[in-house]
């Protein structure tokens, strides 16, 4: 009886892993490698970056969107466990003021990880110029326990695994 309530207080104290996913189907490669000082320095946190090969957002994460930029090139979700995620559809697309992103969810929505939350013209973004990678960060990664490393450098499928996260208890 002993050995399984042993069993059982080892269990409860073990940090649980929640699988990150891909926004989108690409290459998926590190934050230092992003042609951006902001996201390469880790200024908005630690995270992961993935050049496109499709139109299709999803939500990496169980959340609730808690920001939309107003020139949709950024998506903010708070999970239940307070972790602060931010997707961000391209590099300096801010300038194209809503030009090239449709966002199909709302400030407040609960969104399910897998999720389709916008659609990224990368057409349209490389016609006029733009890089449309799509960058993925935790903005108040502090609150992790564990942050797994990805595999970088490889081709990832929408909605795929890229890292697992653990909370501070």
């Amino acid at each position: 009886m002993i050995r399984i309530t042993r069993l059982i207080d080892f269990l409860a104290k073990r940090p649980k892993l929640t699988k990150v996913l891909a926004p989108v189907a690409g290459k998926l490669f590190p934050l230092e490698d992003v042609q951006d000082e902001i996201f390469a320095s880790k200024g908005l946190g630690e995270g992961f970056a993935v050049k496109p090969e499709s139109d299709l957002i999803y939500a990496p994460l169980d959340g609730v969107i808690t920001s939309i930029f107003p020139t949709n090139h950024e998506i903010g979700i708070r999970t239940k466990e307070g972790l602060d995620l931010l997707i961000h559809l391209g590099l300096n697309t801010i300038e194209l003021a809503g030009s090239g992103c449709d966002i199909l969810v709302e400030s407040g929505q609960e969104v399910k990880r897998g999720q389709l939350l916008a659609t990224m013209n990368r057409h349209l973004l490389e016609k006029l110029g733009y890089d449309d990678t799509v960058v993925v960060t935790y903005t108040n990664d502090f609150i992790l326990k564990g942050l797994s490393s990805p595999t970088f450098f490889r081709q990832i499928n929408a909605k795929g695994a890229v890292q697992t996260i653990s909370y501070n208890n």
